[in-house]
């Protein structure tokens, strides 16, 4: 599937022009996160953030869990980064907005794609935009613990020098394994076609999490397709608890072994994620347009090609250029 192609494929869930008001359009985009290398998702910069949650199809085989909580407020901060790198790089030449919009919350550049996008609450100026990308806690498949392991640091904390006395040279964050998998949807709203493939790039190019000493790892986005429509989708805990279920058969006989298993193979949870979303959707009688993996990869290759993310971005500015003249605070 070429680029063109996709954008007729969503158009379902999008919009031709953005205004100040909802047009209740959405594009859902289904991930799977895999962590690639030992990851720190805390609060404290110790423990991990976990949360007790009930995995397996409701009414059938369940098994509650501590699973390692990767909370929706840590996920589009990264993400947000990487898309203002990417339209500095990419629009940087045509746009002084772009070239100097930075992850600075009281100084983003009210007037880029990614702030129109993805939102900014206070800016040089003076005027708020909503977040028009949305995104909800994500859970491990998997227990905490096999999923957790404390790793002994020699540093003593955030500060690059302090004091410390006996003892204080040391600590032991729980640290999340490789191959501890999340499915997260984040969703779109009224969104143009151009800001749904710079999100599907975003995604793309997005490998490491978090922030400062207190979080931080690898993780690969594995886009598994794209569902547009007018309908809200089901949020990552359905997701997660359908794809338990799907991962029960011959390998793993109930849900207690999937959740207890030492590893996963990723393949098998990509098509059970996948099919758990299907299942959600349909058992609730939502309608969307889904373009499917293959595809979605299809678009991510091509979007590789500088000349064409150049064309799609320049067009996304074009029209973020148009809104921001019409809307409240406008030039």
């Amino acid at each position: 599937m070429n680029v063109d192609a996709f954008t007729d494929a969503i158009a379902s869930g999008t919009v031709e022009e953005i205004k100040n008001t909802r047009q209740n359009c959405r594009t859902h985009i289904l991930v799977l996160r895999e962590v690639t290398a030992p990851a720190r998702f805390t609060t404290d910069g110790e423990r991990g953030n976990t949360m007790t949650v009930r995995m397996g199809r409701p009414g059938e085989d369940t098994v509650e869990i501590r699973a390692v909580d990767l909370f929706y407020r840590k996920q589009p901060g990264a993400e947000r980064r990487t898309a203002k790198s990417l339209q500095r790089d990419v629009l940087g030449g045509e746009s002084e907005a772009c070239k100097e919009d930075r992850m600075h919350p009281n100084d983003m550049r009210q007037n880029t794609p990614e702030s129109v996008l993805f939102g900014s609450a206070a800016g040089n100026q003076g005027v708020s935009q909503r977040s028009r990308v949305y995104y909800n806690s994500a859970y491990s498949l998997r227990d905490a613990s096999v999923t957790l392991q404390q790793n002994t640091q020699t540093a003593a904390g955030d500060e690059a020098r302090q004091e410390a006395s006996e003892g204080q040279g040391t600590w032991t964050p729980d640290f999340v394994r490789p191959g501890t998998m999340f499915p997260s949807v984040v969703t779109l709203d009224s969104a143009l076609p151009e800001e749904v493939l710079f999100v599907l790039t975003v995604l793309d190019r997005t490998n490491h999490y978090g922030a400062g000493e207190t979080r931080g790892g690898n993780v690969t986005n594995h886009v598994l397709g794209v569902y547009a429509g007018r309908d809200e989708g089901p949020a990552n805990l359905e997701v997660a608890r359908e794809t338990v279920a799907e991962l029960t058969g011959d390998e793993f006989i109930h849900a207690s072994d999937v959740v207890e298993a030492s590893t996963l193979p990723l393949e098998d949870v990509k098509e059970a994620v996948a099919d758990a979303y299907d299942n959600t959707t349909n058992a609730r009688g939502l309608e969307f347009d889904r373009i499917s993996e293959s595809d979605v990869n299809e678009v991510l290759t091509a979007l590789r090609d500088e000349s064409i993310l150049h064309r799609i971005m320049s067009d996304q500015l074009g029209a973020v250029e148009d809104y921001v003249s019409r809307a409240p605070g406008g030039d």
